[in-house]
């Protein structure tokens, strides 16, 4: 068999060899297959447009019924704006971050459907009519699944919404009442303000008792504290200050006081010697007296006098005489008056020197008390200072559990003051910037802008179920898949018409109605197949298909019609023993042996045909009749019959009687006997069932014949759905051209034919 060079364009040349690289499946993904271009894009929307238009179509008029019938809906909006305090010294990009942290999250706390419940209370919603309908609770009568039921409903009913950057918020309430939506919106920042003092109040009630319950219990181990170190301290002898710097610091101190005493006794010793040995060297030469002075004053007055006397009278004269006698007189008083003073001077001195040896000896005295005082005193210090530096580590260890036990108390009692003094204040608040107000112009419905919304929504809609089917839609159906995906061409697309079937060869709608275009698609695949390399001057053709039922014996039948009408005796072999078909049907009116007589060798090759001329003038006659060589009933075990040498020999014989032998072998993907077959055939073609066979299918069929196809056959295309389609090839005029044929034409479905083909078709046979 001659191999066929296969062509970027899909076009088979003969007499080339096809490499086995080229063997292999083009065949591709299902992006491959949508690929498409604008006019492409516009016929699957054209082979789809009922689909689209019922889409469309229901879903446009869905949305008008239901805006027609809706109740109108109020929407009320109020605006409200958050509090937000920030400190003076924070930096801008950490105040914005803040505050829409802040109003994010006071967006939050009005979603929150605790807050939703909390306004169904305030405004008794439960038993609004107007908010509840036919589910309104009667007044006096608590119902909490009314009130869930209620909060889903105000939730739904609810939209709150902010805008980065700004500290508003917006409450959005649509409602079939205008004034009960705005009283809802309204209501939503007095419940949360409400809410946020009951919090608030309560919290600080929980929050002051626990802390003044801290401070009591920290006041307590304080005070334990203190308790365990005052008792260490009176215990060891420890006053305060003990065992610490100070005790070295007072015993330095009166150490240098004793040193000082010490001195003050050696130099109050010396100065009371000194004072004795000045004593001895006091003199009474000064010492005088009034009345001493009074004597020397008249003593020398009289001495003056009796010099003058004496120059005048001279020395006896009587008055100086007499001044002799008071002179004499007056020395004799002065010398006792002088004698009575010094004695004054020396016992005055002798007392004054008793007196300071006495008050020398005193402060000597004092001096050496107070250094004995403080040396006693250094001792009981020094013995002191050494047991409380035994007593100091445990004593520090309980003066740092009170300074903690301290710190902790007046720590928690400042706390509990910022706490109690922080609740009033702290938090985000909010408050109503715009109230909602009741509106007349209601939001819903808007049946111009839904319905154009559900128009453009539909269609959007229909086109992605159009892309979804033309995606996930595998089934082969055109010349231009075949070419795109196996890179084989497409010798025929028999149409869908009644009497395709037919009993015997001769019945064939090839040859009773030649100009029917059933014989015009035959005729073309015979010319196809006629061009097709060979050897010699008969040709051998092999048919299969994917799958059973794909119409693979009708092919088969046409074309041996179809050659036969141009004048080449033409055969068919069945091969496919292990099934019933139509091949066997026609077997069973031919009376003699059949193919299994021939393969079992109880019959010739001239048992087996009709009488029919050999001679070559015999076989230039125009037309000839077709043969069908087949049996009569499924063989059980054909693997015994089909063997290669068998099969050879009847080809050999057959060549020697008819110009075009067609082989009918099994389906490719059921058994193996089609891949055998292959190399006792000049060509093979696989048939395809037009809509029902899959890109799958064919991809396999082509791994197991390994490439060597040499071209399809689409059998049961439906020509009108295949023109409605647009794939833009010659199917899609043939109604244009129906001026050339004959016999029924296919014609367009209805939609109820249209509908039922979706669901599914029946399979073709053979």
């Amino acid at each position: 068999m001659n191999d066929l060079a296969i062509f970027p364009g899909g076009a088979a040349l003969p007499g080339d060899r096809r490499d086995e690289s080229e063997r292999r499946v083009i065949g591709g993904d299902m992006a491959d297959t949508m690929s498409l271009s604008a006019r492409q894009i516009w016929q699957v929307i054209r082979r789809h447009w009922k689909l689209l238009a019922i889409v469309v179509g229901a879903s446009t008029l869905l949305a008008l019924v239901t805006q027609l019938m809706a109740t109108p809906v109020y929407e009320s909006v109020g605006l409200v704006q958050v509090e937000l305090n920030e400190s003076a010294d924070a930096r801008q990009d950490e105040i914005a971050a803040r505050d829409q942290l802040r109003v994010a999250n006071e967006a939050r706390t009005y979603r929150a459907r605790s807050l939703a419940e909390k306004v169904v209370h305030d405004l008794n919603l439960t038993h609004n009519r107007r908010f509840m309908g036919d589910a309104v609770v009667p007044k006096g009568v608590s119902s909490p699944a009314a009130v869930d039921a209620a909060t889903t409903k105000l939730q739904n009913m609810v939209q709150i919404s902010s805008q980065t950057g700004s500290d508003f918020i917006d409450i959005a309430v649509r409602s079939h009442s205008a004034a009960l939506s705005a009283q809802i919106a309204n209501q939503f920042v007095a419940s949360l303000r409400a809410r946020r003092l009951n919090q608030r109040q309560q919290r600080k009630q929980d929050l002051a008792g626990a802390l003044e319950s801290e401070v009591t219990r920290l006041a307590s181990v304080a005070k334990t504290a203190d308790d365990r170190v005052a008792d260490f301290r009176r215990t060891h002898d420890m006053p305060a200050g003990a065992g610490s710097e100070e005790d070295y610091a007072q015993f330095n101190r009166i150490e240098v006081e004793a040193a000082s005493a010490n001195g003050m006794r050696a130099a109050d010793a010396a100065r009371s010697a000194g004072d004795s040995r000045a004593a001895t060297m006091r003199t009474t030469a000064g010492a005088t007296s009034s009345l001493l002075d009074q004597q020397q004053r008249q003593y020398d007055a009289l001495t003056t006098q009796r010099s003058s006397l004496a120059v005048t009278f001279g020395d006896g004269h009587p008055d100086i005489q007499r001044i002799d006698a008071q002179l004499a007189e007056l020395k004799k008083d002065m010398a006792a008056e002088r004698a009575r003073v010094i004695g004054d001077e020396r016992a005055r001195i002798a007392a004054d020197t008793a007196r300071d040896q006495t008050l020398a000896q005193s402060v000597a005295a004092a001096s050496a008390a107070r250094a004995g005082q403080l040396a006693g005193q250094l001792a009981d210090l020094k013995r002191r200072i050494v047991a409380n530096t035994v007593n100091t580590p445990e004593l520090a260890e309980l003066q740092r559990q009170a300074d903690i036990a301290h710190q902790a108390y007046a720590a928690v009692a400042q706390r509990a003051e910022t706490v109690k003094a922080g609740l009033d204040s702290s938090g985000v608040n909010s408050w109503l910037v715009s109230p909602a107000v009741a509106s007349d112009v209601p939001i819903a419905p808007q049946p111009k802008r839904t319905v154009a919304a559900a128009f453009i929504g539909s269609t959007m809609l229909g086109l992605m179920l159009i892309y979804l089917i033309e995606l996930f839609d595998n089934k082969l159906r055109t010349s231009e898949q075949i070419r795109r995906l196996f890179r084989l061409p497409t010798f025929g697309m028999f149409p869908e018409i009644a009497g395709a079937s037919a009993r015997t060869p001769e019945e064939s709608p090839v040859l009773l109605d030649p100009q029917s275009l059933f014989a015009e698609v035959a005729r073309s695949l015979h010319a196809e197949v006629a061009q097709l390399p060979h050897e010699g001057s008969t040709q051998s053709v092999l048919v299969t298909s994917p799958l059973p039922g794909d119409g693979k014996s009708t092919i088969a039948l046409s074309l041996v019609a179809a050659a036969s009408a141009m004048g080449r005796r033409a055969v068919v072999v069945d091969l496919d023993l292990r099934r019933p078909g139509l091949l066997q049907d026609i077997q069973r009116e031919v009376d003699g042996p059949d193919l299994v007589d021939y393969l079992t060798g109880t019959a010739d090759m001239r048992k087996l045909l009709p009488s029919s001329p050999s001679s070559q003038a015999e076989r230039e006659i125009d037309t000839y009749k077709p043969v069908v060589i087949s049996t009569r009933e499924p063989v059980r075990d054909p693997a015994s019959l089909i063997r290669v040498s068998r099969l050879r020999s009847l080809a050999a014989e057959l060549r020697e009687r008819f110009d075009l032998i067609i082989i009918n072998a099994p389906a490719t993907l059921a058994v193996r006997d089609a891949r055998t077959l292959t190399d006792i055939a000049d060509a093979t073609l696989v048939v395809l069932s037009w809509g029902k066979t899959t890109v799958e299918q064919m991809r396999a069929t082509h791994q197991l014949l390994q490439g060597k196809i040499d071209a399809v056959v689409f059998n049961q295309v439906d020509y009108a759905e295949h023109a409605r389609r647009g794939y833009g090839d010659a199917v899609q005029f043939y109604v244009d051209s129906s001026a050339y044929y004959t016999g029924p034409i296919p014609q367009r479905r209805s939609f109820v034919e249209w509908l039922r083909g979706l669901v599914g078709r029946p399979a073709a046979a053979g």
